[in-house]
């Protein structure tokens, strides 16, 4: 009997004995409250200088990389933050060239600098100017040196309304591309153009005349680069017809979970790359396709030797449900794809968290009946191991609108509010050879009404093992319709795509600051830092990961 006893106290002991945890701690700076002076409604990570991080903090609702232009009578701030999560200093950028307020366009890292741009739109001369000046990583302070960068002259546009500037650097940070889009009142492209800068900000070449569609069906740019050398690359989607050159997810009452969700992509585009190269005077086109494949969504990575290293996700031909991820390279000169390397991902292993409801409702959305995977795929950069491995992650995504109606007295008002699903990760791991050697699944789901400050996920690696950090959003009613943030996690994946997942941060309560995830800043090996942003933009504060495995 005795022995009988201690059996099953081992039995029961054992299991807690062996239970495991992700090893880490969590630092946590000072809560502080916003001023009305310096209120914000979104902060962004800038990057890590001399040991500091930095944040930007804007005034206005960001555009989320759609075609909005934000306007505000504020101006933004930049925040400078020890390796102790506490906040050193914290500058309003007021932004004025010859005493005419200038309208901010973005902040760049450069190695150590930090660049302000800004523009004005003279509606006399009918031209957008671009302007671009230092800020003193060390004082916050702008320096004075603000030069123009672009003179774009819109005098042939009756319709213009507006620029969009996409500002990349190359990968050594010593070439910094300007890739800008003329748009009219219904946010539609009128001209494309080119500029490319040393790191200095000098003008190298540019390239005024993007045609803005194609001869034949519909193009979008969807992705801007610049190499070493001074070579663009722009990615685009050609679009058949118009049946999907504007459409998004659509939701209505009550969003992604309820009966009335219908979905609009389908499988009527290709991808299309233009490469120009000395100094803008050599453009190459190819159309990027793999045999017996739907490229859903792919990313592209130029080296030094004119090899362009592509990896995305693909479906069936005529359907836009993934099947599995691919990596090949692609020779532009020799307009051709060599070391192909594909893996199917398998059906169960992408719709096991879709519940049969909502495959029900998608299905009902669509002419093809058989599809049972509703996400487009959010590709991060190729990153390598130090074994040697390397990687890259899919984040299944949504993006959509839900229509809202309200009633003022006798009058109905429709308005339209942005839905953001951010779902699962798939992290597809690549041998040294660009071999697709594994794929593993991470579980989330992240349904975010208006903006996705809370979504989507940062990342982190150390001895070979991948850490991503996440939040968790729990229903408020059984609709859905009210959401709050939950738990927020940490799941490592070792080399062989083992898993363990712990919590880092409780849930709070809707005044308390909330993580947010969309990428981090590592100011050092194993150690992560991130802003935080209450649910009501009152309060925020900084906090630092620190892996100790």
């Amino acid at each position: 009997m005795q022995k009988f006893l201690i059996v099953i106290c081992l039995f029961f002991i054992l299991p807690i004995a062996n239970a495991q945890d992700v090893g880490f701690t969590v630092k946590s700076g000072e809560v502080i409250n916003f001023k009305m002076s310096d209120f914000a409604t979104d902060m962004q990570e800038l990057g890590a200088i001399n040991g500091y991080a930095y944040f930007l903090f804007l005034p206005y609702k960001s555009a989320d990389g759609s075609f909005e232009i934000s306007l505000s009578a504020k101006n933004p701030f930049i925040g400078k933050c020890d390796i102790n999560n506490k906040m050193v200093k914290k500058t309003e950028i007021v932004l004025k060239q010859n005493k005419k307020k200038l309208q901010f366009e973005g902040v760049l890292k450069l190695k150590d600098q930090l660049l302000i741009f800004s523009s004005f739109q003279n509606s006399k001369d009918k031209k957008h100017y671009l302007f671009v000046q230092n800020l003193d990583p060390n004082t916050l302070e702008l320096v004075d040196n603000i030069k123009p960068a672009a003179e774009l002259d819109y005098s042939g546009f009756s319709k213009f309304n507006g620029t969009i500037f996409n500002i990349e650097a190359s990968p050594d940070n010593t070439k910094v591309l300007i890739f800008y889009s003329l748009l009219n009142k219904k946010y539609e492209v009128l001209r494309s153009g080119i500029n490319v800068y040393n790191s200095n900000l000098s003008l190298l070449w540019k390239n005024e005349d993007i045609p803005a569609q194609s001869s034949n069906g519909f193009f979008e740019f969807k992705s801007f680069k610049v190499d070493n050398d001074g070579v663009v690359y722009l990615l685009g989607e050609h679009f058949k017809d118009r049946s999907n050159y504007y459409e998004q997810a659509h939701f209505k009452a009550r969003g992604f979970f309820s009966q009335d969700t219908y979905f609009t992509d389908i499988p009527n585009y290709t991808f299309e790359l233009n490469k120009y190269s000395a100094k803008g005077e050599k453009i190459e086109n190819y159309s990027i396709l793999i045999p017996e494949k739907f490229i859903r969504s792919i990313n592209l990575f130029p080296s030094e030797n004119s090899i362009i290293k592509c990896v995305g996700m693909y479906a069936a031909p005529g359907k836009i449900s993934v099947m599995g991820t691919f990596s090949f390279d692609l020779n532009l000169e020799a307009k051709q794809i060599s070391n192909l390397s594909t893996k199917e991902l398998g059906k169960e292993l992408l719709s096991r968290d879709l519940n049969q409801d909502e495959l029900k409702r998608f299905r009902r959305s669509i002419d093809n009946k058989q599809e049972w995977d509703p996400y487009d795929y959010i590709l991060s950069d190729i990153k390598t191991k130090q074994n040697g491995d390397k990687y890259f992650v899919a984040e299944q995504y949504l993006f959509g609108q839900k229509k809202v109606t309200q009633r003022q007295g006798q009058m109905v008002i429709i308005n339209y509010e942005n839905i953001y699903v951010h779902n699962d990760l798939l992290v597809v791991t690549l041998s040294i050879d660009n071999q697709i050697k594994r794929i593993d699944k991470i579980n989330k789901r992240q349904y975010w009404l208006t903006t996705n400050h809370f979504n989507s996920y940062a990342s982190i690696e150390k001895n070979n093992n991948l850490y991503f950090l996440y939040n968790t959003f729990e229903a408020k009613d059984s609709f859905f319709k009210n959401i709050e943030i939950g738990d927020s996690y940490i799941t490592r994946v070792n080399e062989n795509g083992n898993q363990l997942k712990s919590v880092f941060k409780k849930k709070a309560d809707n005044k308390s600051p909330f993580p947010l995830l969309r990428s981090g800043i590592n100011v050092s090996n194993g150690s992560l830092m991130y802003g935080l942003f209450s649910f009501n933009n009152r309060k925020y504060q900084f906090e630092q990961f620190v892996i100790t495995e």
